[in-house]
C-alpha cells in the first residue's frame, strides 16, 4: 500500500472519531504536540505521518492501525521503521530523536505508564546528553554504512546546537515516565571499548579524542551508579536497574499504560522498529520479564553486585 493511501486512510479514520464540527487540525495539534503548519502539511499530503505519530493518534483517539493499513491477519503485524536514511543521515537522525521526544511528551503524564527495556548496548536515554559519546555512536553507524562516503574521520562529524538540544530534551522527557525498568547486559561497556579501540587503531580517531571520550564515559558511569543507588531520577520518578548474569543478543523494550501499548526492538546500533500490535507486545513483555530470572536488582538493594558491576565497566573504559 502506498504511503499516500496510508496517510489518507489515517486522516479519514481520525475524522470518523471526532465530533462533527470539531476542527481536525486543532485535534491533531493537541494530540501530536506539533505546530499548525506541520499539521497542515500532513493533511495536504506533503509530509506523511510518522509511525510514532500514527501510534499516538491510534491510542489517543482509538483509531485502528490495522484498519488503516489493511493488515487484519492474526499472523501479521504492522511495524514502524525508525531508521536513519543514508542519503540524509543527520537530518533523519534529528527527526528520529524528535519523534522519540514527541511520543514521551504525549504519554509521560499517565500515572500507569511503565517502561521496560533490556539492553546489551548503552540505552540512548542515558548517553544522549553526553555530546561526544552520542556523536561517536552516530559516527560508527555512518562509517559502517557503505553508502555514506563523505565521513571518514571522527572529527569530521559535528552536531548542530539544535540536535544537541533535542537530544537533551529527549533525555529529560524520558525521565518523567512514572516507572522505568532496565535490564543491562553485564558486558554493556565492553563492546563500546572495543569499538573505540578499533577506530583509534586505524587512525580515524586521535588519542586526544579518545581521552575526551574516556572521561565522558567514566562520568556517565559515575552518574549511572548514583542513579542505581538512589532508585529514582531527579524528577522523583522510580527507576529499577537489573544486571543480567547471562548475555543476550539484542536490545528491546516496551511502554505500557492502561490505554497504551508499544513494543520496540533496536536495530543497526542506533535504529529501531516499533509496533502497537497486541500479540507482539505480549510476546515482547513475556520475554523481557523472563530475563529477570537471570538478573540481579542493583537499584537500592544489591549493593555488592552494584559495586562489582560498575567497577567492571570502569575497567573496560580505563583500558583505553
Amino acid at each position: 500500500m502506498k504511503t499516500e493511501t496510508l496517510n489518507e486512510n489515517l486522516i479519514e479514520a481520525v475524522k470518523e472519531k471526532i465530533p462533527k464540527g470539531v476542527n481536525l487540525a486543532n485535534v491533531l495539534m493537541d494530540t501530536l504536540y506539533i505546530g499548525k503548519e506541520a499539521v497542515y502539511r500532513r493533511l495536504r499530503g506533503e509530509v506523511p505521518f510518522t509511525f510514532t505519530e500514527a501510534s499516538i493518534i491510534s491510542n489517543s483517539l482509538g483509531v485502528s492501525l490495522d484498519r488503516v493499513s489493511g493488515t487484519n491477519s492474526s499472523r501479521n503485524a504492522l511495524f514502524g521503521l525508525n531508521i536513519i536514511d543514508h542519503k540524509h543521515p543527520i537530518e533523519t537522525y534529528h527527526a528520529q530523536i524528535e519523534n522519540y521526544t514527541r511520543i514521551y511528551k504525549a504519554i509521560k503524564d499517565n500515572p500507569t505508564l511503565e517502561w521496560y527495556a533490556a539492553s546489551n548496548i548503552i540505552p540512548q536515554v542515558f548517553y544522549l546528553d553526553h555530546d561526544n559519546l552520542a556523536r561517536f555512536l552516530m559516527y560508527k553507524w555512518m562509517y559502517q554504512h557503505e553508502k555514506i562516503n563523505y565521513i571518514k574521520y571522527f572529527s569530521e562529524l559535528q552536531f548542530s546546537e539544535a540536535i544537541r538540544e533535542m537530544q537533551k530534551e529527549y533525555v529529560k522527557v524520558s525521565r518523567e515516565v512514572a516507572s522505568s525498568n532496565f535490564i543491562w547486559d553485564n558486558m554493556m561497556f565492553c563492546s563500546l571499548t572495543n569499538d573505540i579501540k578499533y577506530f583509534m587503531d586505524i587512525n580515524l580517531i586521535t588519542r586526544d579524542e579518545v581521552d575526551i571520550l574516556k572521561n565522558e564515559i567514566l562520568c556517565l558511569i559515575d552518574g549511572l551508579e548514583q542513579l542505581a543507588a538512589k532508585g529514582y531520577h531527579k524528577q522523583g520518578k522510580s527507576i529499577r536497574i537489573y544486571v543480567s548474569n547471562i548475555n543476550f543478543e539484542a536490545s528491546y523494550g516496551y511502554l505500557e499504560a492502561d490505554d497504551f501499548k508499544l513494543s520496540m526492538v533496536r536495530l543497526y546500533s542506533i535504529n529501531e522498529i516499533a509496533t502497537t500490535d497486541q500479540k507482539v507486545f505480549e510476546h515482547q513483555k513475556e520475554w523481557i520479564h523472563s530475563l529477570r530470572k537471570y538478573s540481579t536488582l542493583i537499584s537500592i538493594s544489591g549493593e555488592m553486585q552494584r559495586i562489582q558491576f560498575f567497577e567492571k565497566q570502569r575497567q573496560y573504559i580505563n583500558s583505553l
